[in-house]
């Protein structure tokens, strides 16, 4: 296109340029939204295809359940006739046995045999952090607090 241009005209009146390539900008942006989404609806329209024909082969999968901790839960304490101690209990106790060690979430993660469960063990930590029972320092490490005597 640039080869195209009338370079006399350009010197002469370069606005007028400026203003007919900012329009073609315009007009060729509009026209690459359009494809991408065109190619974005027939790249779904593809995977559901593949969804479909996979069906066909093996059948419609079962539908998921809901798989919950405190179901996993229930069944081992029943099976084993003992309560379960609350995530945050735990921790707790694990961490007042050191009350000055500097612990972060993955430390106590594993040391409660949860690696898997991270995000968990950090939302726990932070409840009792919240209440006063843990001290949350810099850099995510928590602290047991130990109680005040009045």
């Amino acid at each position: 296109m640039i080869e195209n241009l009338p370079w006399e005209e350009v010197a002469g009146n370069p606005d007028k340029y400026i203003q007919l390539l900012e329009e073609k900008d315009v007009e060729l942006q509009r026209e690459s939204f359009k494809v991408r989404q065109e190619l974005r609806l027939v790249r779904q329209v593809k995977k559901q295809m593949q969804i479909a024909d996979e069906w066909r082969s093996s059948g419609i999968p079962d539908q998921r359940q809901p798989h919950t901790d405190s179901e996993k839960a229930e069944t081992t304490t029943a099976a084993s006739g003992l309560q379960a101690v609350p995530r945050k209990t735990r921790i707790l106790r694990l961490m007042a046995q050191d009350p000055l060690r500097q612990w972060k979430a993955l430390e106590v993660a594993n040391a409660l045999n949860e690696a898997d469960k991270i995000k968990s063990v950090r939302v726990a930590a932070d409840e009792p952090a919240k209440a006063g029972s843990l001290i949350k320092l810099p850099n995510a490490f928590y602290q047991y607090a130990p109680t005040q005597q009045p």
